[in-house]
This record gives C-alpha cells, structure tokens and sequence, in this order.
C-alpha cells in the first residue's frame, strides 16, 4: 500500500527518490520541512552521474531521518546496520544499486533520456522497484522501532 504510493508521487511529477522518502515518511509520520527537497539531488542515479539509484538513496534518507545522529554523542550502529540491509536486499533483488546498470541508459545525455522516455524504463523498471523498496523500508523501520 506504500508502495504504491510512492508510485503515485513517481507517476505525477515527483521523481524517484523524492517518491520514496515522500511515501516512508507519510507512512511512519515523519514531519520535515526539507522532504521531499533533501531527496531531489539524489534521483536519477544521483543527478544523473550514473550514481547510486534514487529509489534506494530516498530509501536510505528515510533510514538517516529515523535513526540518524543528531549529536556526536549518539552512535551510529543502528542507523548503519539497517542501511546495510536495505543496501543488501536492494543488490540482490537488482543485481546491482547503480542507476545505469538497472536502466541501462545514461541520463545525462539527450539520447539516453529519449530511451529512458521511449522504452519506458520508468513504467517498467523504476516503478517497480520504487514500490518494493518503499514498502521493504517501512517494515524494516518497523521491526526496528
């Protein structure tokens, strides 16, 4: 049910990892004034540099903002750990964590993004993992709270 809307925001202009965080942080209310504007760098595998995928960098935001440090005091075990699950689970449902491996198109040039559009990578791959890894996120948070 997140998931899917995480896929809401996705399919009516939000991008990927502002889709995510947007969607985790409904659902465990979570109040910021920064989100979804903190996730926006992150989308299209970090701004289009062939970086980490945005569904899984909005997925790790959400994480920081729930079990993050806010002094040095405070450790960062927990907040670590369950990115390193998120990360794991993430890798072997895709075989990889970087946006251009996943897509297979590089959107930083004009003709990658006209494949990204014409070959609907969006509906057929991104969508997808958008909605898994939002609701894989939740529950994690949730066994963790």
């Amino acid at each position: 049910m997140n998931g899917e809307k995480a896929c809401h925001y996705f399919t009516n202009g939000y991008l990927c990892a502002e889709s995510v965080l947007l969607a985790i942080a409904e659902a465990t209310d979570m109040e910021n004034p920064c989100i979804p504007a903190v996730a926006t760098a992150f989308c299209s595998g970090t701004s289009r540099t062939k970086g980490i995928c945005g569904a899984l960098q909005g997925a790790t935001l959400a994480v920081s903002l729930t079990h993050g440090r806010n002094s040095p005091e405070q450790s960062i075990e927990d907040c670590y750990s369950l990115v390193q699950k998120l990360t794991d689970h993430f890798n072997e449902r895709n075989e990889s964590i970087n946006c251009f491996d996943i897509t297979t198109c590089d959107l930083s040039t004009t003709q990658g993004q006209t494949y990204f559009q014409e070959n609907r990578v969006k509906q057929n791959k991104c969508l997808p993992i958008v909605e898994e890894i939002t609701d894989f996120t939740i529950n994690l948070l949730h066994s963790k709270a």
